[in-house]
Order: structure tokens, then C-alpha cells, then sequence
């Protein structure tokens, strides 16, 4: 039985905006259980021109229970929505707007931009408050942002969180955490369709009970010892954690592909060319196959020819949600264990939604070039640590960093250079399922902190034992932890989590 019964009317809609409506409230009500929204029927509402009249609204409409109008014309101040306590309106029009800076966006936009206003103007009812209530003047990533340049709106959609700042209102105004939790699957959602994916109904299992149990009985494996420096430094939460794709490899992470090609894990970093060889020919029926490099120079060059074979705009995206985008049916211990850690960051260079998944609701995920979102979030003093995907995420193409071409792109980004070598000379960092064979930013990143010299940003890094001399002798100044098997991996992680105040 749904706690909260919210009524919809609608205003000016035509057939297609109709259908819309009826699929979003599809998945508003998959989402969560706990708001029911009903429709109503239709209304007029004060116009100004050929627009609806906000102003005039909020003194004629004066409902006992809350009503949200839904019109698929314009607004005349051209916001998207406005909520007035227990009266809320939500515009269908112009939604493209949000994402003009795109080159391109997935077929579900609309459907995130529109479920993304009932997200909105709800948790403005339930607080019992307006528009400038919560608002957030600068663009952080958070429901209640602004966005006063539109295309920013794009942003507030993939990232899709609740700022502790609004949370700590909501709690102060009477909204439960059921409540909360509630408006946050719903932006869940949001990022899944903004992201280009559809929606999970049934995300996988969280299984706090088991993490528990595996944190408590934890014991470090075999001779393996944690540097005094690494367990102070977390207790401390000054480390950032940085995620390989190695992580997605562990052998309780479950992935479900396709039958096109036939794939039943992720691939490894050296894999990619044989898989984007298996796009070409899939895609553009022409058989190209992955030249043996010495370099990784030749390396990131050959990803380059695959990306133009198969067309920067036309199959390349295609063929990267592809390789990175398998439903995820069990993350695996190791990377839920991640986020139980006393940690400020997580980075990750793996494009694959496996991190994603072990999140708990309400972490944002940002990408590099959210870069200057993801430095505010963690400057107000969230208590989620973020998901940054510091190479891009597999559904937005705009995003990836995988070739020559695309390394220098992000060269480029001021406001991710300086946020990696703020991290990275700052924070304690430790490396998780990491190679050390492909980041190129990374390898500049390690190098600028080693050569500033930062007493604080001190590096460890969890490997196979057999990886360990080459890490060590290419990077002198990363402490190497060394284990012996896949499964000692999670082990140590819990150990990490149990002695240093993790939850």
C-alpha cells in the first residue's frame, strides 16, 4: 500500500506526450513503492501567450492534497518545473535543451528529463516547500541544482543524487528515510536511462547480512601484513581508492552479454582490440585483425584505426556498449567491500557498470568530464564517497577514453588535470585491480605527486604476487602488498574495513 497518494492532471498534451507520461509513470511506480501517482484528468490552466502561467497558478489553485499538473506546453519563465508546497507543475517541452552539449544522447532522454521533474517536485511536496527552498545556485550533480545553463541539466540526470545539505532538510521538515529512500531509487532510474541503459527492476541483491558476516570472520590471508601508514590513513579518511579492471574479473562477479558475440566475461585491458576486431566485422563486414605491438604507443594507435573504421559516430559507440555493458547479476564481494571502506574518493578506469552496482543508493557517479561537479560534491562534505569514472563511462561515447585520440582529449581537460593532481598529491591512494599497463593521465599523475613530494600522498597498491617486481621497479614509489590468489583480494579488503572503522 503506497504511503503518499499524489494526484496528476494533465494540460495541452498531444498523443505522443500522452504515451510518455503513461511509460514514465511506469517506471516511477517500478522504482519505488512508497509514492502512487494517479492520473486525474484534464485541466486548464492560466496561460501567458502561448505559455502556462506559474504566477497565476499558485494563488487560484489552493489543493488540501497535493496535485501535480503535467502540460505539454512551454512555462512562461522557461523553468521546467515549479512547486509551491502542495501544488507543483512539470513541463514535457523542450526537453532537448538539456542536452545540447551532446553530440549525441541516448533514445530514453526524454523519458530521464521528465522522470527526473516527478523526482524533483515530489521531494519539494514532501518537504512542504518551493523552489527556492533547496535550490543550488552552481550545478554539483544534485537533484535540487538550478541549472540555469540547461544543458547542465544533462548532468544533474547522470549523476542523480540527493546533497546532504537537502537531506538534512528533508530530515528537518519530517520526511522519513523510507521517504528519501524512496525519491533516490527513483533517480536511480534517471541515471540508468540518462546513461543509455534501461533500468534494472531487479538490481542485484545487496546482501548486507553476508558482507557483514565476511567483514567480521575476516582474517588476512597467509603472511600478508598492511602498512601501519595505509590503516591510519583510512581511519583518518584521507584515502582515495582506485579501481582496475581487474575488479571486474574477480571470479564472483556475474555479467550476463548478449548472444551477438558470444562473450561471457569482461574483457582484460588487452583484449579490447580483439573484441573491437569482432565489431568490425560484425558491424562494417570486413575482417581486420589485431596486429602484435610492442609499445603502448602502437597499442593506443591501433584503437584509433578501429575507432574510424567502425565511424567515431556511428558504430564505435555502439560497439563500446557492446564490450563494457553486460547486465550485471553479482558484483562480487571485492568491489561491494570498496564502499564499505572509510574512504573520501572512488576512481575507477573500468568503463563497465560493475562499480555502479555495488554503490549504495545516493552515490553519484561522475565522469572526467564532470570533473569540476565531482570536486564541489566532496567540498560540501557528502558522506557517499563518489563513483568517479576517470576514463569515461561505456554509454555515453562522448565520455571514453580508450585511443590515442582520446587520451590527448583528455590531456586537454583543465579541471580534471587539476582535480587528479589534487587527489593524487593530497590523498593517500591505494590501487585495487590495477595493471599499471594502460593510464597514461595516471602514470602522470603518480610522477607529478612523487616529484611535488606531498607527505600525504603516499601510494600502495594490492597485486598478484607474479606482478609485483615490474610494478615496483616502474613505480619506486609505490608500496606493493602482494597476495597470492584472486580470492585473498576481498579478505583483505574486509580486514581493511573491520580495523579501521568501516561500517
Amino acid at each position: 500500500m503506497a504511503r503518499h497518494q499524489m494526484n496528476l492532471f494533465i494540460h495541452a498534451m498531444d498523443e505522443t506526450q500522452m504515451n510518455q507520461l503513461k511509460q514514465v509513470l511506469e517506471l516511477f511506480h517500478q522504482a519505488q513503492d512508497v509514492i502512487e501517482l494517479t492520473l486525474r484528468g484534464e485541466r486548464q490552466l492560466p496561460r501567458y501567450g502561448n505559455r502556462v502561467n506559474w504566477d497565476q497558478m499558485v494563488p487560484e489553485i489552493q489543493p488540501e492534497t497535493p496535485e501535480i499538473y503535467i502540460t505539454g506546453d512551454g512555462l512562461a519563465d522557461n523553468w521546467f518545473t515549479h512547486t509551491h508546497q502542495k501544488i507543483a507543475i512539470i513541463s514535457m517541452r523542450d526537453w532537448e535543451v538539456a542536452f545540447l552539449d551532446d553530440d549525441q544522447y541516448p533514445i530514453a532522454a526524454p523519458d530521464a528529463n521528465l522522470l527526473l521533474s516527478f523526482a524533483l517536485v515530489i521531494f519539494l511536496i514532501l518537504i512542504n516547500g518551493t523552489d527556492y527552498d533547496v535550490v543550488h545556485e552552481r550545478t554539483i550533480g544534485c537533484l535540487c541544482d538550478l541549472c540555469a545553463h540547461k544543458p547542465d541539466r544533462a548532468i544533474k540526470m547522470r549523476t542523480a543524487f540527493i546533497c546532504n545539505r537537502c537531506r538534512k532538510l528533508a530530515s528537518q521538515s519530517g520526511v522519513s528515510a523510507v521517504e528519501l529512500d524512496a525519491i533516490q531509487a527513483v533517480c536511480e532510474c534517471v541515471r540508468a536511462l540518462a546513461l543509455g541503459r534501461t533500468p534494472q527492476t531487479h538490481a542485484p541483491k545487496a546482501q548486507e547480512d553476508v558482507l557483514d558476516n565476511f567483514i567480521e570472520d575476516s582474517i588476512l590471508p597467509g603472511k600478508i601484513t598492511i602498512p601501519i601508514r595505509l590503516m591510519e590513513a583510512c581511519r583518518e579518511k584521507r584515502v582515495t581508492v582506485v579501481v582496475g579492471s581487474g575488479l571486474s574479473l574477480q571470479n564472483d562477479v556475474r555479467i550476463i552479454y548478449g548472444d551477438k558475440f558470444g562473450w561471457t566475461r569482461l574483457p582484460s585491458w588487452s583484449e579490447v582490440p580483439q573484441r573491437l576486431s569482432r565489431a568490425v566485422k560484425y558491424y562494417r563486414n570486413k575482417t581486420i585483425e589485431p596486429r602484435d605491438v610492442e609499445t603502448l604507443e602502437e597499442f593506443l594507435t591501433d584503437l584509433d584505426y578501429f575507432r574510424t573504421v567502425l565511424g567515431e559516430k556511428m558504430y564505435y559507440p555502439r560497439a563500446i556498449f557492446d564490450i563494457f555493458t553486460p547486465k550485471i547479476e553479482n558484483p562480487g564481494l571485492a568491489n561491494r567491500l570498496i564502499y564499505r571502506l572509510p574512504i573520501q574518493w572512488i576512481l575507477t578506469t573500468n568503463y563497465d557498470f560493475v562499480l555502479s552496482y555495488s554503490a549504495p543508493p545516493g552515490t553519484p557517479v561522475f565522469t572526467w568530464r564532470e570533473a569540476m561537479q565531482a570536486r564541489e560534491y566532496i567540498d560540501s562534505g557528502n558522506y557517499h564517497p563518489p563513483l568517479l569514472k576517470i576514463h569515461g563511462c561505456a554509454s555515453r561515447a562522448d565520455t571514453i577514453v580508450l585511443t590515442k585520440s582520446e587520451y590527448r582529449q583528455l590531456g586537454e581537460h583543465a579541471e580534471y588535470l587539476s582535480l587528479m593532481n589534487t587527489v593524487f598529491q593530497s590523498q593517500v591512494v591505494l590501487f585495487l585491480g590495477f595493471g599499471f599497463s594502460d593510464p597514461l593521465d595516471i602514470d602522470s599523475a603518480i610522477r607529478q605527486a612523487e616529484l611535488a613530494g606531498a607527505a600525504q600522498g603516499e601510494k600502495f597498491a594490492l597485486l598478484p604476487i607474479e606482478k609485483a617486481n615490474a610494478i615496483q621497479e616502474k613505480f619506486a614509489n609505490i608500496h606493493v602488498i602482494t597476495y597470492e590468489q584472486h580470492d585473498d583480494l576481498p579478505k583483505i579488503i574486509a580486514h581493511l574495513v573491520k580495523n579501521t572503522g568501516g561500517h
